[in-house]
């Protein structure tokens, strides 16, 4: 554990220190911090519930040139779309029965990452299940909120994707690197079913959200929910146990730091009285965003700590109506983030190792 920090710790100083004003990672930079500041300014104009959710997307959704832009988020709209639809006829008849309600969080988490990693249209597939886990876990308390959730989070991601995309579609180059093709659904009982069992693992930890929630009185569960996700969203996984779990690993390691230097960022901004003046504050979070991206379309492969701090970044600046005023939602949602990972590490020592097709001996031996 200790020489992985390490690397990461001096893969994030090798980041800091190539950081440059020119080239197609600063392009990109630029764009992305684009597209997060009109969308931040369109959601605030709209008045929709979580502005910071619009920022996020677009921010997620920014890639190197216009068509992955587009494949990414394209996916992303009708995943969230489909997600928001389904959770909303389901939510309130669930909601009310806890066994129906883990059942329901399970298949979420569990198809999510399974379609990621399997399907062509693997971003709609996360979206769907991440959005579908957002508002049944929104809606415990209440059912009635089940449309209200759906539809804002709906209005939120798609504007802030949209947005993204239209910045791409005038900015961003018009032709990209192909994306390799995903496995497909077969085999998943037989050559694939380590990533069946890696997305039921997923699902487990994802189920077990309210329970922790409501025993330990944690803050922000959909947080929790949504992070889980974003950790076992691994690109691939190779069938080979050892490599899969270091893999993981260094997802939560990376969402840590991202959590920790874009927390940092925001925290330093909101201690500058300029801040709460919305030009500078937009600026000063555009500024962070830029960075974040550099981070993030780096040669040193920690993307998950840009993404992670562009988002902790996002969330700590950003309240209901405008600039934040206080850390205290940030910080909520923030420990959400960790949260997840502590439940996650727990799933793990719990359930075991997890499954491969074969482990790093056995590789050497063939």
């Amino acid at each position: 554990m200790r020489k992985a920090i390490a690397e990461l710790v001096n893969a994030i100083r090798g980041e800091l220190a190539e950081l440059s004003l020119s080239g197609p990672r600063v392009w990109q930079a630029n764009i992305a911090a684009l597209a997060v500041g009109l969308a931040l300014v369109l959601a605030l104009m709209l008045r929709v519930n979580n502005p910071w959710w619009a920022g996020i997307s677009a921010f997620l959704c920014v890639q190197a040139s216009h068509p992955q832009s587009w494949q990414r988020g394209g996916m992303r709209m009708v995943g969230t779309l489909v997600g928001a639809a389904l959770s909303f006829v389901l939510a309130p008849w669930v909601v009310y029965d806890p066994l129906a309600t883990v059942l329901l969080l399970f298949a979420a988490g569990t198809l999510a990452i399974l379609g990621s990693l399997l399907s062509p249209h693997g971003q709609a597939w996360l979206l769907g299940g991440i959005t579908a886990m957002m508002v049944t876990l929104g809606s415990l308390d209440d059912p009635t909120l089940a449309l209200s959730i759906a539809f804002y989070r709906a209005v939120e991601i798609v504007l802030g994707t949209a947005t993204a995309l239209l910045v791409t579609r005038l900015l961003a180059p018009a032709e990209g690197e192909a994306v390799a093709p995903p496995p497909g659904w077969h085999s998943l009982f037989g050559p694939n079913w380590h990533v069946l069992s890696h997305a039921m693992r997923t699902g487990m930890a994802v189920a077990a959200v309210p329970l922790v929630w409501r025993q330990l009185e944690l803050p922000n569960l959909s947080q929790m929910a949504i992070s889980i996700g974003a950790v076992m969203a691994v690109p691939t996984l190779t069938g080979i146990s050892e490599r899969d779990q270091s893999a993981i690993a260094q997802r939560m390691l990376q969402r840590i730091a991202g959590c920790i230097l874009g927390g940092c960022f925001g925290a330093m901004v909101l201690f500058f009285p300029i801040s709460q003046s919305f030009v500078p504050w937009l600026l000063l979070l555009m500024a962070g965003t830029w960075l974040s991206m550099q981070i993030q379309s780096g040669r040193y492969g920690i993307a998950g700590v840009g993404s992670q701090a562009g988002v902790a970044l996002i969330l700590t600046l950003v309240q209901d109506t405008g600039p934040a005023d206080s850390l205290l939602p940030a910080m909520n949602r923030i420990a959400g983030m960790i949260g997840a990972i502590g439940l996650l590490v727990l799933i793990n020592l719990l359930v075991g190792p997890p499954l491969g097709i074969q482990s790093t001996a056995e590789e050497k031996q063939s």
